[in-house]
This record gives C-alpha cells, structure tokens and sequence, in this order.
C-alpha cells in the first residue's frame, strides 16, 4: 500500500469510513510528514498539532457511533494565512498582521469544521495573496516540493506544496490572478477555481473585491469535488458582489457516471495562450490536449477575442483595489510591507478613476467575448501557466526565457490564468506532465460561467485514465 498520506482523499475517506483507518492516525501521519518535511519546503505558518489531535479523537467518536458525517469527516486539511480560524493567528503572512487573531471563523472554515474535517493548520502566502512566487512573506519562502531551487508559485504556494507532499489531503487556497491554479501546477496538484460567487469570502483577507474567489489545491479532481460540496451554499454573509444564491453543490455525485468525453468539443485557442509558452511546457499540454481527443472528445482550433485587454485591465482593476483595501494601513505602515507588495500598493494607489472605470469596461468586453467563445464549444484547454517553475530569488524584472525570448518572470506566472478571473469563469488546473527539468506542467481546463460541474466532469475523464506525474521523497 502507498504511504497514507500520499493517497487521494477520495480513498482514504472510505477507509475511514469503513472502520480501516482512523482520523487519529491520519492525523498522526500528517503530522509525522510535516515534522520530516516543513522544514525544507516552508509550507506551514502555523500548525495546529494540539487542535488536530484533539479533533480527530471526536471525529473517531462521531463515526463510531453512527454519526459520520461524509467524505469530508476525519479528514486532515489546511487553509491559506487568508482564512479566518477563531482563536488561531490569520496573518495574511504579514507583518502587518503578524498577532491578528480572529475571533470568529470564515464561512468556508466553519464549513469545513462541519463537514467534520480537521484543520492542520495554516499555509504560507505571497504576503496578502499579492504576489505569485509565495516569497516575500513574513515566514520566509515556500519552496517547490519538486526542486527546492524554484518557486512553487503563488499566492497559495504554502498550500500548493502541501497537498503535493502529503501534509494536507486538501489546502485550500484563493485565486484572484491564478493564486490555486499556478502553485497547483508548478507543485503537481490538482487546483479548482469555481465560477464567481459560488463558495463565499466571507472571513478571508480580501486582495480585490471583484476578482477573488477561493478554492481547493488537493491531489485528485474527485477530492476537488468533495471539498467543494461541503464549502458551497447561501451565505448571506458573502462580500462577494456575484454571490450566488442556492444549495450546496452536489458535483461527486455528478461524476459518477463519468467514463470518456465522447460528446464533448473542447476548443483550443490559436491566440494568446501559446505566443510566449515555453517550447517544453507547450510539448507537454499538447500531449495532454491529444489524450483528450483520446477520450473521444472533438479537440477544435478556436480564436478568442478581446484576450490582449486582460493583462492590462486585470492588473489595474487587481492593483486599485487592494491599494483601496489597505488604505488604512498603507502607506501609514508601509516599513511592515515587504518591498514588492509595497511597490504594487503603490502602483494601485496611482490609477485613475477613469483607468479604472474603463479597465471595468474592458472587463465587460473580456466576458462577453468569452461567453460567445463557449456557444460553440464545451470548454477551452490551455498551458496553466506558459513557464515551468523558475529560480527562487530573482530580483525585479525576474527574466527568465521563454521560446527564446527574454521575459518578466512574475508576469508570466499569471499570463494565462488572469482570464478565468476576469471572467468569473470555472477553471481547473490537471497536472498533466513534467518538462525535461522535471517539473510538473498543469493543463487548464475553463468553461462556462456556472457550469463548474462540466469542468470538473471533463478534468475527472482525464483522470480517471491517464495517471499524474508521481512526487516521491
């Protein structure tokens, strides 16, 4: 049998439901993998040993006697710094918040605890989810399971490295530029990031009121599904401005009759998505594309309009508003921010209400393109991210070379994921492969607005034939 805690979720909460493993001792196994391993990637800020332990005993109780709550119970997990814990430090891996204790928990916290799940503790963050390399944070970088050298990608690099090493089977995460979808694929996860509205940000430090949207970094698409049943539902709680109003999803038992993807037509667009992709990184998704066509799905060549606005507009709508989020403590405690974080605060603070209101319009543009581009197809595949993890500790404009050009290497992380934000858009990130250098490589697949189960459906077809690239230690 494989180490316990390199399994799926999925597998092992049948076991604990069964009676053949306890919360207990995966709890202990956990524990035991973040000892040994956390000290080399920096995944965890807090862990939450004592609480754990204590949990699981009751969780152990609970199925015991006949109250087992799902798939979820017994089950060890962690949030991103972002997510309010009552009584346990959120500090958005800042200075800034470094004694911030909250004293109530995130809407998606509490879920989670009612589902029965274990939290472990908290994960590293880019500092306030504003960065994508998960470096400059108060605790230091995270570093990639893969290669320690490079970066894991961010913001939910903490979590991102987590569920890759087996020290949460779930990390959740939150994604405004990519924040799930590019650690997922540069640490070799599986990241969801749902349509707009879905699960609520409610008790989550915020980075953009109009771009945030939280989700699962996890080692399976079932156990993204999973996870995102106990989350979803009514909050009326929810600061979200597109919350969605309904029950709580039911997307496992939606993919149960998942076989191929005869049926489906998944566009590949011939604009944007492969101009600056890495040779290497392209070989590998389109190898992945081709097993979709596998599958039985009709793989069609799309172009998609509007695209060159999303990197311009995305940036100033992302930077004014986290620069209108932190008034109050920039630039009045500016020698607590890191450096980088500073300089976009500042940056945000520079737009213009005009620059503004017409990157909102070009956002416009972007969805209805985008919603138009979907009528002929089921859902788009694309390269997560155009690089593979580059070199921990580059300093401004982080070159890297990408098809023999010179690049800003942050920028590239999220050239491709900024899309599906803009949108609002479900988006699924499937590690797919590894690039000669041996590191992992995510496939994106995005679908319509509200059709997170058709994405999730076509990513668990995928999964259910081809195996994902396997990290040992």
């Amino acid at each position: 049998m494989p180490d316990i805690t390199m399994m799926t979720m999925e597998q092992v909460s049948a076991m604990v439901e069964k009676g053949e493993v306890s919360s207990v001792e995966l709890v202990e196994a956990c524990l035991k993998r973040i000892q040994a391993l956390n000290p080399k990637m920096n995944a965890y800020v807090y862990v939450m040993a004592d609480e754990a332990r204590k949990a699981a005993r009751k969780a152990d109780e609970e199925i015991r006697n006949g109250h087992y709550r799902g798939k979820l119970h017994g089950i060890p997990v962690a949030l991103k710094d972002l997510y309010y814990t009552e009584g346990i430090p959120t500090t958005g891996s800042s200075e800034v918040l470094r004694d911030f204790i909250p004293e109530y928990d995130a809407t998606i916290t509490k879920r989670l605890k009612d589902a029965g799940a274990i939290l472990m503790g908290k994960t590293n963050t880019h500092e306030f989810a504003f960065g994508p390399t998960t470096e400059e944070t108060c605790f230091g970088p995270t570093k990639n399971p893969w290669n320690p050298a490079k970066i894991p990608g961010g913001s939910s690099g903490g979590s991102g490295a987590a569920a890759a090493t087996g020290m949460a089977y779930v990390a959740m995460g939150t994604d405004t530029g990519g924040s799930i979808r590019i650690p997922a694929a540069m640490c070799g996860t599986v990241g969801f990031k749902p349509s707009v509205g879905l699960a609520s940000l409610y008790g989550i430090i915020a980075l953009s009121f109009n771009l945030d949207h939280p989700g699962p970094l996890c080692r399976s698409v079932a156990d993204a599904a999973i996870t995102m049943d106990a989350i979803t539902g009514t909050d009326p709680l929810d600061p979200c401005p597109y919350a969605v109003a309904g029950e709580s999803t039911h997307f496992y038992e939606g993919l149960a009759d998942v076989t191929d993807l005869k049926g489906k037509v998944i566009g590949v667009p011939t604009n944007f998505f492969f101009d600056k992709t890495d040779y290497e990184v392209e070989r590998v998704a389109r190898e992945a594309i081709a097993r979709l066509k596998e599958l039985g799905a009709e793989v069609r060549e799309i172009t998609i309009p509007a695209l060159e606005l999303v990197t311009d507009a995305s940036t100033c709508i992302m930077f004014s508003e986290a620069a209108y989020l932190h008034k109050d403590r920039y630039p009045a405690m500016k020698e607590k921010y890191q450096a980088g974080v500073a300089a976009r605060l500042d940056e945000g603070g520079a737009y213009t209400a005009v620059q503004y209101i017409q990157a909102l319009h070009e956002r416009d543009i972007i969805m209805e393109e985008w919603e138009k581009a979907l009528q002929e197809v089921d859902a788009v595949a694309a390269p997560t991210c155009p690089i593979e993890a580059f070199d921990r500790g580059l300093t401004p404009p982080w070159n890297i070379v990408t098809r023999g050009q010179v690049e800003p290497g942050k920028p590239m992380c999220t050239y491709h994921t900024r899309l599906a934000d803009m949108t609002g858009a479900p988006a699924l990130s499937l590690p797919v492969g590894l690039t000669k250098n041996q590191l992992p490589v995510g496939l994106m697949i995005m679908g319509r607005r509200g059709d997170d189960l058709g994405v999730l459906r076509i990513g668990y077809a995928y999964e259910k034939h081809y195996s994902y690239p396997e990290l040992k230690f």
